[in-house]
């Protein structure tokens, strides 16, 4: 897919813009259906708003494009959308659409009138959120009220212009249009999840969940499975409850159901197999003392040395799926390991033999959804 690239001589392109920016007009009245409209608009208006002439030959390729489900396009929360579209009770589309040196938010109501809500040009765009008016109480209130709704951005060149690629958030005030925070990592982002309550930076193994109303850290996880591909960290993230592949299975916070597979044995196959580890044990109680001791025979082989530097390190096991609830836990580093408490735990179970590519919640965040490169089940 791709948009024209020649620009008309008054509408230069900008740092960014936010409400109030191009409104592309309804073409002729067809028989197209809604989402037959929202295709033509992808082919045929993005152009327009920046050129009335015919497509050129340079165009600019568009990398990614999703609809989002925000506040920003809930009438009932937003009546100056409401009242600028006059579209009835149906609420607009929201379409953000990535580009290869940045990236646009349009509101498309069902008249046709397309609006430009945003636009911003500082290289390709990784992930991008338009976050939920956050859950406030009479003990913790909203810092960005002020500046919302808010756009969360990870781009490839970040708001301080020396961190590596894809290594900040830039939150963007659609409202003002002016960035009202960034936040840094040492490692590249890979996706950003939100709801009401936090929103969650998916890195390489981990993941960082950051307070909705101050965006401070809450919390993070340092124990995700490396997935192959195409998302190197999926996660899921519903109303409270955050879903991820976790890279082991512990064994004391194992909940009922999953799947046990050659790879992962069941409950009453690890004590057999327990039984008969001691059993054999027995006749290596020098070697064991001498790895437990740290100290190895002089006249140790290579392979015992091997053994001895991995000793500790315990293999990755794919398809276990650890679900936590953002409200109860604990803050600072999740860690689902032998010594830690069940607290904030919801479920952690074996999915698949596999390695978990792709999994998510369905609207009401009580059922779960999950996929592996080769197979998927629910």
């Amino acid at each position: 897919m791709s948009r024209t690239e020649t620009m008309a001589t008054e509408s230069p392109r900008r740092p960014s813009r936010c409400t109030g920016g191009v409104v592309v007009r309804p073409q002729a009245v067809t028989e197209q259906s809604y989402m037959e409209s929202v295709v033509t608009f992808l082919q045929d208006v993005v152009p327009q708003a920046y050129s009335g002439t015919p497509p050129a030959e340079e165009k600019e390729k568009i990398i990614w494009v999703r609809f989002e489900n925000a506040d920003l396009n809930d009438t009932s929360r937003n009546m100056e959308f409401h009242e600028i579209h006059s579209t009835g009770n149906e609420p607009p589309l929201l379409l953000m659409i990535g580009y290869s040196d940045g990236m646009q938010v349009w509101s498309i109501p069902i008249s046709g009138e397309a609006q430009e809500l945003f636009s911003v040009r500082h290289g390709p765009v990784r992930a991008a959120r338009i976050l939920p008016a956050p859950q406030i109480s009479a003990q913790k209130c909203d810092n960005f009220s002020e500046k919302r709704p808010l756009l969360g951005v990870c781009k490839s060149i970040g708001s301080c212009g020396t961190s590596p690629p894809y290594c900040c958030v830039d939150l963007y005030s659609l409202r003002t249009g002016e960035m009202v925070k960034s936040i840094q990592f040492k490692t590249p982002i890979y996706d950003l999840h939100c709801n009401k309550r936090i929103l969650v930076v998916v890195l390489q193994e981990k993941i960082a969940a950051f307070d909705s109303c101050t965006f401070t850290k809450k919390f993070f996880v340092t124990s995700c499975y490396p997935c192959p591909g195409p998302n190197m960290n999926p996660i899921a993230l519903g109303s409270r409850w955050l879903a991820y592949a976790e890279n082991k299975l512990i064994r004391c916070h194992q909940s009922r159901g999953g799947a046990c597979g050659d790879n992962i044995q069941s409950y009453t196959a690890t004590v057999i197999s327990a039984a008969k580890t001691i059993k054999t044990g027995l006749t290596m109680v020098g070697k064991v003392v001498t790895q437990l001791t740290g100290t190895l025979p002089s006249g140790a082989t290579e392979e015992e040395i091997l053994a001895h530097s991995n000793i500790r390190r315990s293999p990755l096991v794919p398809g276990i799926i650890t679900i936590i609830d953002t409200e109860t836990v604990a803050e600072g580093q999740v860690l689902v390991s032998e010594d830690s408490d069940s607290d904030g735990i919801v479920a952690h179970f074996p999915a698949h033999e596999k390695p978990i590519c792709c999994m998510a919640f369905n609207p009401s965040g009580n059922f779960w959804h999950n996929k592996t490169p080769v197979f998927s089940s629910g």
